[in-house]
């Protein structure tokens, strides 16, 4: 029994961490996100993005490393151990997190699994009891492979998960959980129309109509129902989802993107001053491409500051007009410094980000 519940326990953690770490590399980006969060929160200080992005790779190295390691038995008392250790920290991390609640949830698996402090608490308390258990009879795991086997894989997913971090990071990433995945409809996901009717329900009795509406309780049995009544109201127009984009007016303009016909380009730049600037010759090129074949180009950023938008224009030699969104929101949209999305009638066909933005000929090709 002891050796069964080692190898359950052994195999509850390899598959939380493989899975934890997959995902982390999945979306560097959004770990980036998730760790400002907390720095923001638990500290007075801010720290560069490059070295944010460093620390969100080498926490989805470690995760899934240490979890194939795990489940493979490599080092079997030396990862034992780490997975032990790493364990006490987290769940100390997350009983901090519980008692001052400085984020909403904890991050751990990106936006594929989203849970509460509370949640985050207990499987970490699950966690902490299995590698408890299977660092004290690490002896008892069960051998799969090799030892010439065992360092093949470890080899294998050091590469595996390094390269797939990396690739994700300069082609957006591949598995994409979020609201606004390529083919979402955004009329739809962002926008629903509600039809709204007045109900009348009617009763009659000696000759006497009632007339009630539908939140009013029914009358006693002596009254005889006739009929139910309903009157169409306008339709409403009801947001769904976190999308809103104002000009700098401040007058919304969802709608005119949402409900444009044909093709429309949205580049997102959520912080105009922490830009990268190395690929604005192509942004331009697009920018023309765009009013050349009469598409609609909308620059999405939070920097309100009218600073911000003169940087931007005179280092990049910008000529579109910016409008205003919701930082979060538009990093959520695509995880690009700058990004581009590309609709159809209101359909996500394409994202970029700003590693691998299209030239002419690519986005010709989207669009044919």
């Amino acid at each position: 029994m002891l050796h069964v519940a080692v190898n359950v326990c052994r195999l509850l953690l390899a598959v939380t961490f493989i899975f934890s770490g997959f995902v982390k590399a999945n979306d560097p980006l959004g770990t980036v996100y998730k760790l400002e969060d907390y720095v923001h929160a638990m500290a007075w200080f801010t720290l560069p993005d490059t070295f944010l992005l460093g620390c969100a790779v080498l926490l989805a190295f470690f995760e899934f490393t240490l979890g194939v390691y795990i489940l493979f038995g490599i080092k079997r008392r030396t990862t034992s151990l780490i997975a032990l250790v790493f364990m006490v920290l987290m769940t100390l991390l997350t009983i901090y997190i519980v008692i001052a609640n400085p984020v909403e949830d904890c991050g751990c698996f990106g936006d594929v699994l989203i849970l509460s402090n509370g949640a985050t608490l207990a499987k970490n308390i699950v966690l902490l009891g299995a590698a408890v258990l299977v660092n004290r009879y690490y002896r008892l795991q069960k051998d799969f492979l090799g030892s010439a086997m065992k360092w093949l894989v470890a080899f294998v997913s050091l590469c595996f998960i390094i390269g797939y971090a990396v690739y994700c990071i300069i082609c957006l990433p591949v598995l994409d959980f979020r609201p606004y995945k390529v083919g979402t409809n955004l009329r739809e996901a962002v926008m629903s129309d509600q039809q709204k009717f007045d109900v009348k329900i009617i009763y009659e009795k000696d000759g006497q109509t009632l007339e009630l509406s539908a939140e009013d309780e029914d009358p006693d049995s002596t009254w005889t129902y006739v009929e139910t009544r309903r009157t169409e109201m306008a339709t409403e127009h009801l947001a769904t989802a976190d999308f809103y984009v104002a000009d700098a007016d401040g007058e919304d303009v969802t709608e005119d993107i949402l409900l444009a016909d044909g093709y429309t380009l949205l580049l997102i730049i959520p912080d105009l001053m922490n830009a990268d600037e190395g690929c604005v010759d192509k942004v331009n090129e697009l920018y023309d491409y765009a009013q050349e074949k009469g598409w609609g180009f909308y620059c999405l950023t939070s920097s309100e500051d009218q600073q911000a938008q003169v940087y931007w224009n005179e280092h990049t030699g910008a000529e579109y007009a910016y409008y205003i969104a919701e930082e979060r929101m538009l990093k959520t949209v695509v995880r690009g410094q700058p990004g581009l999305v590309l609709l159809q009638d209101g359909i996500i066909v394409k994202k970029w980000g700003n590693y691998n933005l299209p030239n002419e000929e690519e986005l010709e090709d989207k669009t044919i």
